[in-house]
């Protein structure tokens, strides 16, 4: 523990509202899931991924860079950890032939991503099952390759969720995820997440900035804000409230924080 106390950004304080119970409101709502794919893709444009409808702020290019740097086999197993409706990883597994296995804390967003699954690949190729960050539920050196979209930020202690991708990697095997990178004071913010990797016990192979992240994110929050009305039609006060909040809070930090796209590997 004083190892992960001395990298900043290692191990944080749980965030407040947090909680499987929230993922799950969000992922079982039709009505959220139909306006909020249609505001991305007024943000995102050309590079918003039409059908994977993901839950974080992955684009086509982030789908592209997960094929090409994850190297996993035809028919091999490809993990996702924080799987949410799984569109990023069933849209990866289809490109790349392998099998899935999608992990999360939502019983909803499992029960989701199975029912889209035949919409990508073949009946049999892919599964769900619940676990979280840390602890996954699967057995070791299980994985070719295992993926975390948007969502490593999540766990409080980072190089726990680190070493559970790991452990489940055969070796050889890439873990990629997305997230990003910031130094201004925030008790969730880390400024490098090479530190956290190698203390997970895996070798960092590559760190990609993530191009237009910032830009298409902060154009992601203006449209937010262009149609809070109907947010609040649709979805009610509590949700307009919370996007407005997030949009005010997180988009003036916009210029500080880097988005990227890291890949390592288990030896």
């Amino acid at each position: 523990m004083t190892e992960s106390i001395e990298i900043p950004g290692a191990v944080v304080p749980p965030r407040p509202g947090v909680t499987a119970e929230e993922f799950d409101a969000a992922h079982g709502d039709a009505a959220a899931d139909t306006i909020m794919a249609r505001l991305a893709r007024e943000a995102y444009g050309d590079d918003y991924p039409d059908g994977v409808d993901p839950y974080g702020m992955s684009t086509r290019w982030t789908l592209q860079t997960f094929v090409s740097q994850l190297d996993v086999p035809e028919g091999g197993t490809l993990v996702d950890i924080a799987c949410g409706r799984a569109g990023v990883s069933l849209w990866v597994a289809r490109e790349t032939g392998a099998d899935l296995i999608g992990v999360d804390w939502s019983p909803v967003a499992v029960a989701e991503a199975a029912k889209r699954a035949s919409q990508w690949v073949d009946e049999g190729r892919a599964r769900f099952q619940i676990g979280d960050l840390v602890a996954t539920g699967l057995p070791d050196e299980c994985a070719d390759a295992v993926l975390c979209a948007d969502a490593i930020f999540f766990a409080t202690d980072r190089i726990a969720a680190v070493r559970e991708a790991a452990r489940i990697l055969r070796p050889g095997g890439r873990y990629a995820f997305t997230a990003h990178e910031s130094d201004d004071g925030r008790p969730h913010a880390v400024p490098d997440w090479r530190p956290i990797i190698e203390a997970g016990g895996l070798e960092v192979v590559a760190r990609i900035e993530i191009p237009r992240w910032a830009e298409q994110l902060g154009r992601m929050y203006d449209v937010w804000m262009a149609n809070l009305d109907e947010v609040r039609q649709t979805l009610g006060e509590e949700a307009a409230n919370a996007m407005r909040e997030e949009a005010e809070t997180v988009g003036p930090t916009l210029p500080n924080r880097t988005g990227v796209l890291y890949v390592a590997q288990r030896a």
